[in-house]
């Protein structure tokens, strides 16, 4: 049996855990024993644990920067490590990344994986974080044996700033379970829409993303109120939960939008309420890829994304969706506006977006290729797979 340990710092469903999550879940059982590491007290980990999976709490595994916890917790996986061994040890995201990645190479676990979901130097943070950053990112990129990158635009970056030689490199795409996300017909959406208390006629713009910064909910929110000077029945429905929400409502109210704009809260099956959208928007200033709009497509809903990160390998722009510049509040609204205004134009473009999510996207294409650089690996260090 080979064992394999996923480290990813927050518990929390969002895109890289949901990867995070398919990449464990769907593996064989039969030849590959797979468990998570991860700080306490989110919804992974019952995901995690209702699959029938172990599930590792290290307290230290915090997300801000804190170099004594920090510390911390590397040593505390690597006594981990000592203590249990493991064939591969696969990490994601920057923090998991570099103390993940540490300790493994320090307890000389054969075989360690590393998954980028982004980059934590985009130019969202200051100066001197951003040269933190970059260079912890390439000093951690020795402790591995091959870097997942999950977009085109993602590795590109990498290479460009010299994270990590080429040849240590594949793109893998994250996949989403299409068997989860399809297009519904008419009544069916308005069925939903009732259960939301959104209107038939309404036309429903809607966003699902953590309520953090660099999502770009108040440029969306700004975009709305633009959008209310000509289309009257316009509703923007926030899908997720964060630290930002109490500011955000702050802003809605501030611009007189109350009953314009719907919080849903955490919603587990976020394809119901993707049901409900007349278009599918993510306004991000930084962004690795950008599932939730893969989700989108799935279900044939036109798209609004932001020209950052892996989201132009996603989107094709005015193919698929629409490309605005990330804070650009009257190129996002006038993207939107077309798209609710022309009808044949939105459907052909969510009919383009679910054709190439089937054909490129499918989690379990995803699986079979991180198990490939799994068994590529493994062989090169002698050690056998399966009977």
């Amino acid at each position: 049996m080979i064992r394999i340990l996923h480290i990813h710092t927050m518990p929390v469903i969002s895109g890289s855990g949901i990867n995070t999550y398919l990449s464990m879940d769907g593996m064989d059982r039969q030849v590959y024993e797979v468990e998570l590491a991860c700080a306490p007290g989110g919804r992974l980990i019952d995901l995690v644990q209702d699959s029938g999976m172990e599930v590792r709490i290290f307290r230290n595994l915090v997300q801000p920067l804190s170099p004594y916890r920090d510390l911390r917790a590397a040593m505390d996986l690597f006594l981990f490590l000592r203590k249990n061994p493991y064939h591969v040890v696969h990490t994601h995201n920057s923090k998991a990344g570099f103390v993940g990645r540490l300790a493994a190479a320090m307890a000389r676990v054969p075989v360690i994986v590393h998954t980028v979901h982004g980059f934590a130097f985009h130019d969202q943070e200051p100066r001197w974080r951003q040269v933190l950053f970059l260079n912890l990112e390439r000093l951690a990129s020795h402790w591995c044996q091959k870097m997942i990158f999950i977009s085109q635009p993602l590795l590109d970056w990498g290479l460009k700033e010299h994270i990590v030689p080429r040849e240590k490199t594949v793109k893998i795409y994250s996949g989403i379970q299409l068997e989860h996300f399809h297009p519904v017909d008419g009544d069916e959406k308005n069925r939903i829409r009732e259960k939301w208390k959104l209107r038939p006629e309404e036309a429903v713009i809607g966003i699902v993303s953590k309520l953090w910064e660099g999502k770009g909910h108040a440029t969306l929110i700004e975009a709305v109120k633009e959008l209310t000077k000509d289309i009257k029945d316009v509703r923007l429905v926030i899908v997720g939960e964060g630290y930002l929400q109490d500011e955000l409502v702050k802003q809605v109210a501030r611009l007189g939008l109350g009953d314009r704009v719907l919080f849903t809260g955490f919603q587990m099956d976020v394809s119901e309420i993707i049901a409900t959208f007349d278009v599918a928007v993510l306004p991000s200033f930084f962004e690795g890829m950008g599932r939730v709009i893969l989700e989108a497509m799935a279900m044939a809903k036109p798209v609004v994304a932001s020209r950052v990160g892996g989201i132009p390998d996603l989107v094709e722009d005015g193919r698929n969706g629409f490309l605005v510049q990330p804070g650009d509040v009257k190129a996002l609204a006038a993207a939107i506006k077309r798209l609710l205004t022309d009808k044949e134009l939105a459907g052909e473009m969510g009919s383009r977006g679910r054709k190439m999510v089937d054909e490129k996207f499918n989690s379990d294409i995803m699986v079979r290729s991180i198990e490939e650089v799994y068994r590529h690996l493994l062989t090169r260090k002698g050690i056998r797979i399966g009977p």
